[in-house]
């Protein structure tokens, strides 16, 4: 081999070692622009989406079928014969078609003066560019993909506590007299309750830090907020003996999701009454600096100084090592955490061991009035004496057939005619044999296909040609659901939900029904 061959050689293994082992997009191009064969680096493959093309050799017309034209007039400067008297450019700018596009700093590989191939690497701003959409695209699709794995996993992980907790209360009602059987029930149901308490804080925690939920951000009537939390926990503090306290100021109003805003005091009064053995608990409001601080008192265990980071962890509780569930879960803060994370609410703890703490949320002042909130309506006779529901006709639909067959059982116990179907063909087959319109729609939001129970809303309430009250069942939370559903003036209740609930809603149907 010829001094020149092997400074060709050497030149081009050189040459290869620097475009694989670079940091940013890169390929070289070895012979004439017409005849070249093109290698890329594993960037640069990962960028065209060809990640087989990685570190091996490919002609330029098959590596870029629609622009190897164009790039290889781009590299025609850099094969100039010097003999001819051409001046061989130090390097030009190549454009690779990609999204975006590209930007490649071409240089000549010289052996004697001779252009043998270009190595070209990505600039700078073309690589940052070109990584960050990359980037961008692949948060996009992973994000959709959690998405659409957390709606799935809450439909399907709540079905199997649903169809238990149907079947358990028509059981207790199939064994009432009998205190052995009841005795069993009974430990049944808190085992049962500690699993979708489990369940649903773990979804809880996976959808937030799946990045899905979006505050609806409103102005939000903080003393109204913070009585009606009052009213809610107060039977709970004063079941352990315990006072709960509410102390607000004037009217404080702030922009927020009251939704999300509410779970967040609402965890820290939870945690308050569940650690404070004696004393009591003070809900308070104050302004501090411009903005409004909500502060939750206990006289609890308290919690040591070097301890007051580590109680946001996930299942981190200090006074219950054994992890009895009926003590809580542990997730009640994490969850708090990020919620305050996604409404700009920051969190701080002050405590004293054996002494108590204090937990405060600190969110916005804005100027206006206090938003009213609109009071309860009154309760109908109805409603007071608690309406029997015997002989109310109910189209129930459901896919899932432990759930179908639990709700079904559940109706029979309160003496309603009902009318099944797991699917849209079914539903039609069973209303086919209906003298008038059922009382109220029972259906589950998912249904096989594309179906929704909302479309089994509409096609009924049109056959019918009235605004039959419809009831719709749902493991999911997204707003867009909720939004559709409120539209259509749906009631919803959120899997796996207790049969008492789902009778207040029929009992409340069945009530304006004969208001009318």
């Amino acid at each position: 081999m010829s001094p020149t061959d092997l400074r060709f050689c050497e030149c081009l293994d050189n040459a290869r070692r620097v475009c694989a082992a670079g940091t940013v997009p890169a390929m070289l191009v070895v012979g004439s622009p017409e005849t070249a064969a093109v290698r890329c680096n594993e960037m640069l493959a990962a960028l065209l989406n060809r990640p087989r093309a990685a570190n091996r050799d490919e002609s330029g017309s098959a590596l870029f079928p629609d622009a190897w034209r164009a790039l290889a007039e781009a590299l025609y400067p850099l094969y100039g014969d010097p003999g001819v008297g051409d001046v061989i450019p130090d390097s030009v700018l190549l454009t690779l078609p990609v999204s975006p596009p590209l930007i490649l700093r071409a240089v000549p590989l010289l052996v004697d003066g001779r252009a043998v191939g270009v190595l070209a690497s990505a600039t700078l701003d073309g690589a940052i560019a070109s990584m960050t959409e990359t980037m961008r695209a692949e948060v996009d699709r992973t994000t959709a993909a959690r998405s659409r794995f957390l709606a799935s996993a809450s439909h399907d992980l709540r079905q199997p506590f649903q169809a238990m907790r149907l079947f358990l209360d028509a059981l207790t009602t199939q064994v009432e007299g009998n205190a052995r059987a009841m005795r069993t029930a009974g430990m049944l149901a808190n085992a049962m309750t500690a699993g979708e308490r489990l369940l649903n804080a773990l979804l809880d925690i996976s959808t937030l830090d799946a990045g899905t939920v979006e505050p609806d951000l409103q102005p939000v009537s903080l003393n109204g907020l913070l009585q009606s939390l009052a009213d809610e926990f107060r039977p709970q503090a004063e079941e352990k003996g315990l006072r709960l306290r509410v102390h607000v100021t004037g009217q404080a109003v702030t922009r927020s999701d009251p939704v999300l805003l509410g779970r967040i005091v609402r965890n820290l009064l939870a945690n308050a009454i569940r650690y404070t053995q004696q004393g009591g608990i003070v809900l308070g409001l104050r302004r501090r600096r411009g903005r409004w601080r909500i502060e939750v008192w206990d006289t609890g265990f308290g919690i040591p100084q070097d301890k007051l980071d580590v109680i946001f962890d996930e299942f981190h509780q200090l006074t219950n090592p054994s992890r009895d569930p009926t003590r809580g879960l542990g997730l009640g803060l994490a969850i708090v955490r990020r919620l305050s994370l996604l409404l700009n609410a920051p969190i701080d703890v002050q405590s004293r061991s054996g002494r108590g703490s204090v937990f405060a949320v600190t969110v916005e002042q804005i100027e206006g009035e206090a938003v009213e909130e609109a009071p309860p309506p009154p309760a109908t006779a109805g409603e007071a004496a608690g309406l029997p529901l015997e002989g109310m006709r109910v189209l129930v639909v459901d896919d899932d057939n432990m759930v179908l067959s639990g709700l079904l059982l559940t109706l029979e116990s309160w003496g309603c005619a009902f009318v099944s179907a797991s699917n849209m063909r079914e539903v039609f087959a069973a209303v086919d044999g209906l003298e008038g319109p059922p009382d109220a729609i029972l259906t589950d939001l998912r249904l096989p296909g594309k179906v929704s129970g909302f479309d089994v809303i509409d096609r009924v309430r049109k056959l019918f040609k009235t605004n039959i009250p419809a009831v719709v069942l749902t493991g999911e939370t997204a707003p867009e659901s909720l939004l559709e559903g409120q539209r259509r003036g749906c009631a919803f209740l959120h899997k796996p939900l207790h049969p008492g609930d789902l009778r207040r809603v029929l009992e409340e149907v069945r009530s304006e029904a004969a208001a009318q």
